[in-house]
């Protein structure tokens, strides 16, 4: 009997949810070694909800994203995506390492996803300077990549990624290489750019920290072979402030229970 294909399928209907993953795995061959990164993975999420990861390393987080993104293929389940507007991306991804162009002026960098739909002048030009606004940053325009810095860098990917106005955004470890003021000062911008926009967010982070201030649930992962673990719904109101909201106490007890999660993964304990 052959086995069923996996896929990923882009509806113009209504799954469950903007995004249902079901059974999903993903193995991959080492030479003659067989390596599974994920296994039944199961995960609904909604519409405009904004969601972070956390698991150990080689967990399969990235491998996850990388699914959603259609840039890996998945060996067994299925990935259904709600496609609500042909008209615009599905989704774009933004990786840990600035992936803006060196050559390119940063006005240019985040236009370029608008210039490859042939998106008008005058409509480029608008939704360029709103989002340069958002990400903070005016008077940069005219500035190359080389004359930034790595948090400056961030931005111009985060104002590029909400432009192109995907249905969908992948973060993966976007703030990871950044210093702790820079990181605080870039998540109450993303915060402020999503709270605007309602995008969708899938959100991989190493931090704790950071998935709590962010999202409106944590998705724990055991090691690898990955799969959800266990999900926390994150009720802090919005807006978000980074360090009011670490001074809660709740935070502090809610982000010790994720660790004890996490912790047992680590070390087998």
């Amino acid at each position: 009997m052959p086995l069923e294909r996996p896929q990923t399928v882009i509806n113009s209907g209504k799954p469950a949810g903007k995004i249902s993953i079901r059974n999903l795995g993903k193995s991959f061959s080492l030479g003659e070694t067989k390596v599974t990164a994920l296994t039944n993975v199961n995960l609904e999420v909604d519409a405009g909800e904004f969601i972070c990861i956390v698991g150990p390393s080689g967990c399969g987080k990235t491998t996850l994203l990388r699914i959603l993104a259609e840039l890996e293929a998945p060996t067994q389940g299925e990935v259904l995506i709600s496609r609500d507007n042909p008209a615009v991306p599905l989704s774009s991804m933004i990786f840990q390492e600035s992936s803006i162009f060196p050559w390119m002026t940063i006005r240019n960098n985040v236009a370029y996803g608008l210039k490859l739909r042939n998106v008008p002048q005058t409509e480029i030009d608008r939704t360029v300077d709103h989002f340069m606004k958002l990400a903070g940053l005016d008077g940069f325009a005219d500035a190359y990549p080389h004359q930034l810095s790595g948090g400056m860098k961030q931005r111009a990917s985060v104002a590029r990624a909400f432009s192109n106005d995907p249905e969908i955004l992948l973060m993966d470890e976007p703030f990871a290489a950044l210093d702790e003021q820079n990181k605080a000062l870039l998540q109450e911008e993303l915060l402020r750019i999503w709270s605007e926009t309602q995008k969708t967010v899938v959100f991989i982070t190493h931090s704790i920290d950071e998935a709590l201030v962010l999202s409106d649930r944590v998705l724990v992962m055991s090691g690898r072979p990955g799969t959800l673990k266990a999900e926390f719904k994150v009720d802090f109101p919005r807006p978000r402030r980074v360090y009011d909201l670490k001074a809660d106490p709740t935070f502090g007890k809610l982000g010790r229970d994720i660790w004890m999660l996490l912790r047992e993964e680590v070390t087998g304990q």
